[in-house]
C-alpha cells in the first residue's frame, strides 16, 4: 500500500516522545471514561461466557500454577478434555498471570480493560506507518477500540483479546516487511502468536492471510516481500507452537468443529443488522436486558436457534463511514482495490447462511470446518472500516476541495438518513418490510416500540452526519474541528455501546448457590474429588430481585440451574460437553442421540441433576429422589442412586467398535449389570460369570493428570475409569506399560488380571511438548541471528524497497 504523502500542517507541533505519551495517556483516559462503571466500582465482567467459561477456566489455571503444576487436563467438562487443546483456555497467554496475584474476577477485569488501549494504540501505530496524521490515526483507533463489536466482546474474553491484538500484529508485520531484521521478526511473530495465544484460531488464520496480502501490496520487490511474509508466518507458528500444536492434535482426532453446516452457520450476521454500522443497536433494550430481548431475537433474526446474539452491537459510527467514503473517493483505486476485495470477501463470509458461500467452503475445505459462527468475522470488518477512515482523514486534509466534497457527502447522507427515519415514523416502511414480514403476529406495542427505536436511531444518525458536514470544511487547519469530529465519534460510540456492557458482583464467582453446597457436602462424605451434575432445565421462570438488574438475575439463575460450566468454579464437573476440545466420541453421542445421552448420564457418573418442579412432575419414571429444593428459583435437585462411581471394576465384554458398544448401552439390563463394553481390538479379555465383582480399589493418588489405584480383584476384570477417552493418556500395570482401551463408548478401561496390582495413568497433552521445543528453538534462533547481525558490519536488514 502506498497512501498519499502526509501533510505537514496536519501534524501537531509536539516532539515525538511527548506526542507518543499523549496518545498513550489519551487511550488510557478514554478507556477509564468509557468503562467508568467497571473502573470506578468493585464490579466485574460477568456477561454470558465470562461466568460460564472464562471464570472457571482462569480460576483452574491459577490454582494449578499456584500449586506448582500446569493444567494439561480439565476434568470439569465433558468427562474431561485437554486444557491447552481447547484453545480459548489461553493456557499460554500472559494475561493468565494476573490470576496469581488477583482474584479471578479482578484478573479478568484487568484483562478486559487493557484491551481497548491495546486496540487503539495498535491501530494508531499501524496507520502512522502510512503517514496518516496523528489526529486521523487516533480517530481510527478510537473507532475500532470502542466499536460495538469489541464492546460486545467484553462478555467473551478470548475473542476480545485476539481482536485487540490484531492491529498490533499487523503493525509489527508491516515493519518487518519493510526491514527484515531478527528483532523486528521477533516482535512481528510475537504479535501473530499473541492472536492465537489469546484463544481465537479464526482471527489467527485471518491475521496470517492479511500478512500475505500486505506483502502483495507493499512497495518493493514482490518476491522479497513474499519470502519475508512466509518467513514471518513460519516464525509466528514457531512462537505459538505449544498452543497451536495442542489445538491441531485435538482437531486431528475429530474435534472441535461444527457437527453440520447448519451448526457452523449459526450466529450468522443478519443482513438487516448491517444498518447497525450507522444506526447503532436499535434492537437492543439498553435499560433492562442491556441486549436484544429474547423474543425479538427468536422472532426476527436467524441465529440458528440461539435466543441471544453473538454481538449485541455492530455499531462503528457515522463519522467513520463518512471518512471511509472519502477514502474510497480520493485514494487511487489500484491502492485500495485489493483491500476492498478482501473486505468484501470477509463480509460475504460473515453473512453466513444468508449467502451460499460459507456453506460451499464448509463442504469443500475440511480445514474450514473447525470454524463456526460467522459473526466472529465482524472484527475484521470493523477494523477495515476504521483503517479506511484513517486513510480517508489523511486524504481529506490534503486539499480544501476534498474537505468540501466530503462535507457535501455527509450532508447527503444526513438527508438520506432523515428521509428513511421520516418514512418509518410516518408510514412504517421498515416495520412492514422487515418486522411484519418476519413476525406477522407481533404485538402492536412491540411493533410500535421497534418502529420508534428505528426511526429515532435514524434521526440521531442524520444529526450526527449533519454535524460532520459542518465540521469537515477547514478540517486541515483547525484543531477545534478535529476535536469536534473526534468528540462526535466518542460520544456516539459511548451512547450506543456503553449501556451494553454487562457487570455484576464478584460474589457471583465466589459464593456457591444452594445446590452446589449440597453436592459438595455429598462429595466430602464420599471422598469424590470431582462430583458430576447435570442441568435438565429447558425453560424456566426468571425471578426478579429488587435492586438487581435483569442480567444479574440471569447470572444468578445460570448458577442455580447448574448450567455448564459454572459448577466448575466450585470443583464440580459435568458429563455434558460445552467446551470445544471434548472427546469426539462423547460429542457424537451427545449430538446424535440426546435422549439416550440423558439416560446415560448416571452411567457416566452424574450423581445429581437439576429440574424445575413442572419438568420433574411430568416424568413418568422418576430418575431419583429430590434431595434439595431452591425455593428462590423454584428448582429441584434430584439424586441418581444408581450413578456409577468414577472408578469401578467390571467384567469386560469385548466389542468390535464404538457402534457395537453403543448397541449394548441401549439395553437397560446391560447398564445395570457389572459388565463394561470394551473395544478390545486384537486382545481377547476373559470374562466369566454374571455376578458382581467383589474386588477392592484404593486410590493412592488422584491428580488431574496422574491417577494411581491399587486394585485387588478376585478374577480377571477391567478397571473402568469414568473419564473421557482422549489421546494423551497412557497406562501402566505394576510399573510396566499396559493397554488403555475404550470402554462404554466414551470412557476408558485398563485390563486388571486376578490378584493385587497397581494401575497408574498419566496424561500429557498431545502437541504441547514438541510445541515447547519448537518455540524455544525459534526464540533461540532469533536471539542468535540478532546478535550476529549487530556484530556484523553488513546491513542485512535492507528495506524491501531496495529489492535486496
Amino acid at each position: 500500500m502506498e497512501p498519499p504523502a502526509p501533510l505537514a500542517r496536519a501534524e501537531p507541533r509536539v516532539p515525538g516522545p511527548r506526542a507518543a505519551w499523549a496518545v498513550v495517556g489519551g487511550a488510557l483516559g478514554l478507556t477509564c471514561l468509557f468503562f467508568y462503571r467497571a473502573v470506578f466500582s468493585a464490579q466485574v465482567f460477568t456477561g454470558r461466557d465470562m461466568l460460564l467459561v472464562y471464570a472457571p477456566l482462569r480460576r483452574y489455571w491459577a490454582e494449578r500454577v499456584a500449586a506448582g503444576g500446569f493444567p494439561s487436563w480439565y476434568p470439569f467438562d465433558g468427562l474431561g478434555q485437554s486444557f491447552p487443546g481447547m484453545m480459548l483456555s489461553a493456557a499460554f497467554h500472559p494475561s493468565q498471570w494476573a490470576g496469581l496475584v488477583l482474584s479471578t474476577g479482578m484478573a479478568m477485569k484487568l484483562s478486559v480493560l487493557l484491551c481497548p488501549p491495546l486496540a487503539l494504540l495498535g491501530t494508531y501505530a499501524l496507520l502512522r506507518l502510512y503517514a496518516v496524521p496523528r489526529a486521523g490515526a487516533f480517530f481510527a483507533g478510537v473507532a475500532f477500540a470502542y466499536s460495538g463489536y469489541l464492546v460486545s466482546l467484553t462478555s467473551s474474553l478470548a475473542y476480545l483479546m485476539a481482536g485487540a491484538t490484531l492491529p498490533f500484529a499487523l503493525w509489527a508485520a508491516v515493519r518487518f516487511l519493510r526491514e527484515a531484521t531478527p528483532a523486528r521478526g521477533a516482535i512481528a511473530a510475537l504479535g501473530l502468536a499473541g492472536v492465537l495465544l489469546a484463544g481465537d484460531t479464526w482471527a489467527y488464520a485471518f491475521a496470517n492471510a492479511f500478512v500475505l496480502l500486505l506483502a502483495l501490496t507493499e512497495t518493493g520487490a514482490r518476491a522479497v516481500l513474499l519470502r519475508r511474509a512466509l518467513g514471518l508466518v513460519a516464525l509466528g507458528i514457531g512462537m505459538s507452537a505449544p498452543q497451536l500444536f495442542a489445538g491441531v492434535a485435538v482437531f486431528a482426532r475429530g474435534a472441535p468443529g461444527a457437527s453440520s453446516v447448519e451448526d457452523a452457520q449459526r450466529w450468522s450476521v443478519e443482513p438487516w443488522r448491517l444498518a447497525e454500522f450507522l444506526l447503532g443497536p436499535f434492537l437492543a433494550n439498553p435499560t433492562v436486558e442491556r441486549a436484544a430481548p429474547e423474543e425479538l431475537v427468536k422472532s426476527l433474526l436467524r441465529t440458528g436457534g440461539f435466543s441471544t446474539l453473538w454481538s449485541e452491537s455492530l455499531f462503528i459510527g457515522v463519522p467513520v463511514m463518512v471518512l471511509a467514503v472519502a477514502g474510497l473517493r480520493f485514494i487511487p483505486f489500484r491502492r485500495w482495490a485489493p483491500f476492498g476485495a478482501a473486505w468484501s470477501a470477509v463480509l460475504t463470509l460473515a453473512l453466513g447462511s444468508a449467502l451460499p458461500v460459507y456453506a460451499l467452503l464448509y463442504r469443500v475445505l475440511p480445514l474450514w470446518r473447525p470454524f463456526r459462527y460467522p459473526e466472529k468475522l465482524v472484527v475484521h470488518l470493523t477494523l477495515g472500516l476504521a483503517l479506511l477512515a484513517g486513510f480517508g482523514w489523511k486524504a481529506v486534509v490534503e486539499a480544501p476541495e476534498r474537505q468540501r466534497w466530503t462535507a457535501r457527502a455527509a450532508g447527503a447522507l444526513a438527508g438520506v438518513l432523515a428521509l428513511v427515519a421520516l418514512v418509518e415514523r410516518t408510514a412504517g416502511a421498515w416495520s412492514h418490510l422487515f418486522v411484519l414480514e418476519r413476525w406477522p403476529q407481533v404485538p402492536a406495542e412491540t411493533l410500535a416500540a421497534l418502529s420508534q427505536a428505528f426511526s429515532t436511531a435514524g434521526f440521531i444518525a442524520a444529526g450526527i452526519a449533519l454535524a460532520c458536514a459542518c465540521a469537515l470544511p477547514g478540517l486541515a487547519d483547525s484543531w477545534p474541528r478535529m476535536a469536534v469530529l473526534l468528540a462526535l465519534q466518542v460520544g456516539t460510540s459511548f451512547t450506543a455501546n456503553e449501556p451494553l456492557i454487562l457487570l455484576g458482583s464478584e460474589e457471583l464467582l465466589d459464593s456457591p448457590p444452594t445446590f452446589i453446597e449440597t453436592v459438595r457436602a455429598w462429595a466430602d462424605r464420599n471422598g469424590d474429588p470431582v462430583p458430576r451434575v447435570a442441568s435438565r432445565i429447558q425453560r424456566y421462570r426468571l425471578p426478579r430481585f429488587e435492586g438487581f438488574e435483569y442480567q444479574d438475575s440471569v447470572a444468578l439463575m445460570s448458577r442455580a440451574t447448574l448450567v455448564p460450566d459454572s459448577p466448575a468454579l466450585w470443583g464440580i464437573g459435568t458429563a455434558e460437553a460445552y467446551l470445544p476440545a471434548a472427546s469426539p466420541r462423547l460429542l457424537r453421542l451427545q449430538d446424535t442421540d440426546p435422549r439416550l445421552f440423558t439416560e446415560l448420564l448416571p452411567f457416566y457418573g452424574v450423581r445429581f441433576s437439576a429440574y424445575t418442579p413442572a419438568d420433574y412432575d411430568a416424568l413418568k419414571h422418576k430418575p431419583g429422589p429430590v434431595v434439595a429444593r431452591d425455593t428462590v428459583f423454584e428448582l429441584l435437585l434430584v439424586e441418581h442412586p444408581e450413578a456409577r462411581p468414577r472408578l469401578s471394576l467390571a467384567r469386560p465384554r469385548c466389542v468390535a467398535d464404538a457402534e457395537a458398544a453403543l448397541g449394548l448401552l441401549r439395553d437397560a439390563s446391560f447398564r445395570a449389570s457389572p459388565e463394561a463394553a470394551v473395544e478390545c481390538g486384537d486382545m481377547r479379555l476373559p470374562s466369566s460369570g454374571t455376578g458382581p465383582l467383589n474386588g477392592r480399589l484404593r486410590v493412592e493418588r488422584d491428580d488431574p493428570e496422574h491417577l494411581v489405584v491399587d486394585v485387588d480383584t478376585p478374577e480377571d476384570s477391567v478397571l473402568v475409569i469414568n473419564d473421557a477417552w482422549q489421546a494423551g493418556w497412557t497406562a501402566w500395570l505394576d510399573g510396566a506399560p499396559t493397554l488403555l482401551l475404550p470402554a462404554n463408548v466414551a470412557v476408558r478401561a485398563v485390563p486388571a488380571p486376578q490378584g493385587s496390582h497397581r494401575v497408574e495413568l498419566r496424561y500429557r497433552a498431545p502437541g504441547v511438548q514438541p510445541g515447547l521445543w519448537l518455540c524455544a528453538a525459534t526464540w533461540l534462533g532469533l536471539v542468535m541471528a540478532e546478535g550476529w547481525r549487530r556484530r556484523s558490519p553488513r546491513k542485512s536488514g535492507a528495506p524491501a524497497a531496495d529489492g535486496r
